[in-house]
């Protein structure tokens, strides 16, 4: 993307309308599509730890041979787990300044 001297204050180069929604925002603001798509991540971990869980069960029962499609199953799942946490750390992390801010 090239960089517009117009637009290099706006998020992504929007344009200087202030139009976010061609970034994806949403227009609720009770932040159900946040929870949305909060929820939908964790499904998604937790299908890739069930596939990893049963590639392991696969290989150990011999219905699976290929250590390398298991590996890189674990591994898949070990690193969305790992992404995971750190997002729920961070939250966490913004929500315990939130609650140390003065009012």
């Amino acid at each position: 993307m090239a960089l517009d001297p117009v637009n290099i204050g706006t998020i992504g180069g929007a344009g200087a309308t202030g139009d976010s929604r061609k970034l994806g925002a949403t227009d609720t603001a009770n932040g159900a599509d946040f929870k949305k798509f909060l929820l939908d991540n964790l499904n998604k971990v937790n299908e890739m730890q069930q596939d990893a869980d049963r590639a392991v069960e696969g290989l150990m029962t011999g219905s699976e041979t290929d250590i390398t499609k298991v590996m890189g199953a674990v591994e898949k799942a070990d690193v969305a787990f790992q992404t995971l946490m750190a997002v729920r750390n961070k939250l966490v992390d913004s929500y315990q300044e939130i609650l140390r801010m003065k009012i």
